[in-house]
């Protein structure tokens, strides 16, 4: 009995020496836990996009009376600046618990005084300046007639080739179309007030920029090493109502991080953590680009493993665990996160009518005048003629 002491001894300094390191395990649906093992969730990013629509309706006061311009058709458009904000929340795809030596609370985001499922990393404005810059649309075109609209069609294709003009005779032929294009352009009833009334729509979409969707009002395809996620929630907007810009967001494809080790072996000492990567995401409006930068994503970065001294002598660690709470499925659906998704909000627009009468009204006498000086041009070049 005696010589059996000194292994029974050194057993429990093995057992013991065990307990005083933390180990991790990759989580499966038939993982049993005991009672003292934590189940916890690696970190992932999301974005949350906050745009607002304006519907402009073409309407007229005609012989005092406000109707819909007939035959017209609503164009919905983006005016107002775009709000794009970085997420930070649990990725319950993948789950880890810990054996052995257990972590504090306080080694937890969403655990402790000052804790949160989401976590709001970074945020980015872009201004309306910007998006005007690379999508101006002329309202005036929303309340021609169609003759108003191809006569000014016409009257651009005239500039445009304007030095293939080459005699006298094409030169007097154009004049006396630019002359018949003007007329056409030109309003003559005063009682016929065109004017566009303005709504808007804030709809607000969050997405994992790793994932691919098929929603009804966006939708995601791969393009070489590239994510391309496409917002047009067209849903929102009645039959007469065209949606006419679409944003795009393109995302550096993530590699998919490789947990074989992890899977292969029963626990892995120390704790498994995500270490963010840099990808390049590109937002663009109609294929024209609003913005470019680079932007730090957790799926986009690798698993790391951490010491437990490590963690705990970080002081601003960039370690972020959430731990699990248990959540069911029917739990998730009522958090704060998910009533935010996909949802729209309708409000009015404060222009009032006189101020789109006068903005129509000018834009009017600038096309007026754009082809007054066309015409002028012309005069001169059949003179050199």
């Amino acid at each position: 009995m005696k010589t059996l002491q000194p292994y029974f001894i050194l057993l429990l300094v093995m057992l013991s020496s065990c307990s005083q390191k933390s180990y991790t395990a990759l989580y499966s649906e038939d993982s049993i836990l005991l009672g003292d093992e934590i189940k916890y969730h690696l970190s992932k990013n999301l974005l949350k996009l906050e745009i607002v629509y304006t519907v402009n309706e073409p309407r007229v006061q005609k012989n005092g009376q406000d109707q819909p311009l007939e035959l017209k058709e609503t164009q919905v458009t983006i005016e107002d600046p775009i709000k794009i904000t970085k997420l930070l929340v649990a990725d319950k795809s993948q789950t880890f618990f810990i054996k052995g030596k257990q972590l504090s609370d306080d080694a937890f985001v969403n655990i402790g005084d000052k804790a949160k499922d989401v976590i709001i990393k970074d945020s980015v404005t872009i201004s309306s300046g910007k998006i005007e810059a690379v999508n101006k649309l002329q309202l005036a075109f929303l309340t021609d007639s169609n003759i108003e609209v191809g006569a000014y069609n016409s009257v651009l294709e005239i500039k445009n080739n304007i030095s293939k003009i080459k005699t006298k005779d094409e030169a007097e032929f154009t004049l006396n179309l630019l002359n018949l294009y003007k007329d056409q352009s030109t309003r003559t009833s005063k009682d016929f007030k065109p004017y566009i009334k303005k709504s808007k729509i804030k709809y607000t979409v969050i997405i994992d920029p790793a994932q691919l969707y098929s929603n009804p009002g966006n939708w995601s395809k791969l393009k070489g090493d590239k994510i391309s996620h496409t917002i047009a929630p067209k849903h929102l907007f009645k039959d007469k109502e065209v949606l006419s810009d679409v944003i795009t967001i393109e995302v550096q494809k993530p590699e998919t991080a490789s947990f074989s080790e992890l899977i292969n072996q029963k626990s892995s000492e120390g704790i498994v953590y995500r270490s963010p990567a840099s990808g390049k995401v590109t937002v663009s409006l109609n294929k024209q680009t609003l913005v470019k930068d680079s932007l730090a994503i957790a799926q986009l970065g690798t698993v790391k493993i951490i010491a437990v001294k490590d963690l705990k002598s970080q002081a601003n660690s960039s370690v972020l665990l959430f731990k699990s709470k248990g959540e069911n499925s029917l739990q998730f659906k009522n958090d704060k996160l998910f009533k935010l998704h996909n949802t729209a909000e309708h409000f009015d627009a404060n222009e009032t009518v006189e101020a789109s009468q006068k903005m129509l009204r000018r834009e009017y006498e600038n096309k007026i005048e754009n082809i007054d000086l066309l015409i002028l041009k012309l005069q001169e070049l059949e003179k050199e003629l």
